[in-house]
């Protein structure tokens, strides 16, 4: 069974490209559930995943990077018992970080061995908005594309190459060897090579201590 995990600011089009994804999953015979997180009141994403004939189940009350990481595994192992997916789609808060995000997986692996593999944490990061977001959660969105395992920028049937461009630089300026993708759930671009990473890339493995002293360095508390 498979965790895979994507990370991205609010608004990057996580849920509607998630939901092509777990569409071609299907297509290629196997089973999907997904885990959405939520710190609010109302999951709207979860109706969303449900609407489509998702398996999905609700994780609230803090983000699954710093919070909640046991409910993660709990919420996991339930799944596996009841349900026996091929891949579990994770779906955090926009907040999260990709750090944050590998910890929680690992320690799900950890507790379910020779069960549970964990996939590449890919980042989402929205054409249309991202000068913005740098403006207003610089800190945030550098964190998720520096750590990630591998970017898709999202809403490429929205913008002309001139913006395209600005974003690829953008990225590659900080996270210059990561594997960059292009997405668009209105036209289905990248969702098939998305579905592949899921499937068979490996997620990079570092010393999870290091990278957050590394963490703690740049940004401090």
């Amino acid at each position: 069974m498979r965790i895979a995990q994507v990370t991205g600011f609010l608004g990057s089009g996580k849920t509607t490209f998630l939901i092509e994804v777990a569409k071609e999953l299907n297509l290629r015979g196997l089973k999907v559930a997904t885990i959405v997180n939520d710190v609010g009141h109302i999951n709207v994403d979860r109706k969303c995943m449900e609407v489509h004939g998702i398996h999905t189940l609700e994780i609230s009350g803090g983000c699954i990077c710093c919070e909640v990481q046991g409910t993660l595994t709990t919420t996991i192992t339930n799944i596996y018992m009841s349900y026996r997916p091929d891949v579990i789609l994770v779906e955090p808060t926009g907040v999260a970080i990709p750090l944050g995000l590998k910890q929680a997986a690992a320690e799900t692996v950890k507790k379910m061995p020779n069960i549970l593999e964990q996939s590449p944490i890919i980042t989402f990061v929205d054409a249309m908005r991202i000068d913005k977001l740098m403006n207003n959660v610089r800190r945030l969105v550098e964190t998720q594309i520096i750590e990630a395992d591998a970017v898709l920028i999202t809403k490429v049937d929205a913008v002309d190459q001139k913006r395209l461009d600005m974003v690829i630089a953008l990225v590659r300026e900080l996270n210059p060897d990561v594997e960059l993708l292009y997405g668009s759930s209105k036209t289905g671009q990248g969702v098939k090579e998305i579905a592949d990473i899921m499937l068979n890339g490996k997620a990079v493995v570092y010393d999870l201590t290091d990278a957050e002293k590394r963490f703690d360095k740049k940004y401090g508390e």
